[in-house]
């Protein structure tokens, strides 16, 4: 070979690895673009206050909820992690007793890598539960979302509950409920997790969801999702029926929790005239039942259904206990639209994952 064609080969193995190089920047170029519209549809599409820090401690981006708890400040990109932390403690942007704001500070300083969650009274007497989460990326996610409605509603179902364990078992009940809503990474996961803790806590048998049609009309289509704590209860037969007849146009039950955006409990199904009898056939032992909607943007889009083998009469308590953890779900679906949104055709109908 000539000194000339060796030269040709050199210079086109260099040509084809410059064009591996140019197709891989590319590549990485726009795994980043959709990564950033991705971050930046989660930010403004969660009612929680949320903040994103690289890994050198420097603001990359928040939503404008996060804004709302610095009135006073401008949070602007490369703002020091340090910073803010320093300031939330010393302003009182929630309150931290005097004796421990520098430990409080160096904690969240040196746990910034690691996740964390703690609720936090604010002046105006709210409660905010603040989450650090760190990301495979070495970044930090910082969430604020006000719990005090989930904090009240927790306290209102323990009112009647003559110890302090009952109490901190609503609590509980509602803060894992609340963390369900904000990190479930999909809606069938979150149902599973959402109806587990209500079965665990308030002694229901099974629990499943049915999402809305998002045409308006009211119909509802079975997820398959469902979490069984007493299989005698609720076997697979007996599942099955259940979702087969869930759109049925007699019954009032899970109609009207669409209609209404409201709870329906019933204590006892084999006298309900609200019940088709489809519906009532298909309950097979079940005894109580009780349809929770899930809204999100005015209009209801799932509802979940509790069963039990047990007839239970209504509690108001427990009712608003059962219905603002089922709320967290909303979450969810507005962060599984956000991700379909781009992707889908403008009059394209939302099904979560």
């Amino acid at each position: 070979m000539t000194l000339l064609g060796a030269a040709g080969v050199l210079i086109g193995l260099l040509l084809v690895l410059l064009a591996g190089l140019v197709w891989r920047l590319r590549a990485v170029r726009a795994s980043h673009d959709r990564a950033r519209a991705r971050i930046a549809a989660l930010l403004e599409s969660d009612g929680a206050g949320l903040a994103v820090w690289d890994s050198g401690g420097r603001l990359v981006a928040c939503n404008a909820r996060f804004r709302e708890f610095y009135p006073e400040v401008t949070l602007q990109r490369g703002l020091e992690f340090e910073d803010l932390v320093r300031y939330t403690a010393t302003r009182a942007v929630v309150i931290v007793p005097e004796e421990e704001i520098e430990d409080w500070i160096e904690k969240r300083l040196a746990g910034r890598a690691e996740a964390s969650t703690e609720t936090r009274r604010t002046p105006d007497d709210r409660r905010i539960e603040i989450r650090m989460r760190p990301t495979e990326q070495g970044e930090t996610l910082l969430v604020y979302t006000d719990v005090t409605a989930a904090c009240a509603a927790a306290a209102g179902a323990a009112a009647a509950a003559p110890s302090a364990t009952a109490q901190a078992a609503a609590l509980r009940v509602l803060q894992e409920a609340v963390a369900v809503g904000h990190e479930a990474g999909s809606f069938h996961q979150a149902v599973r997790d959402v109806t587990r803790l209500l079965a665990e806590s308030g002694g229901w048998d099974a629990g499943t969801a049915y999402l809305a049609a998002a045409d308006g009309s009211g119909a509802l289509v079975s997820t398959g999702v469902w979490h069984v704590a007493n299989e005698q209860v609720a076997p697979l037969a007996t599942r099955s029926a259940i979702d087969a007849c869930c759109d049925d146009a007699d019954d009032q039950v899970l109609r009207r929790a669409v209609a209404s955006a409201a709870a329906t409990w019933i204590a006892n199904v084999t006298v309900d005239p609200r019940l088709s009898d489809a519906r009532r056939d298909a309950l097979g032992g079940i005894r109580s039942i009780c349809a929770v909607p899930v809204s999100s943007a005015g209009r209801v889009v799932a509802v979940v259904e509790l069963f039990a083998a047990a007839s239970t009469a209504p509690d108001p308590i427990r009712e608003r206990l059962i219905v603002s953890a089922v709320g967290q779900l909303a979450h969810v679906i507005e962060r599984e639209r956000a991700a379909f949104t781009p992707a889908a055709a403008p009059d394209a109908g939302f099904q979560p994952g």
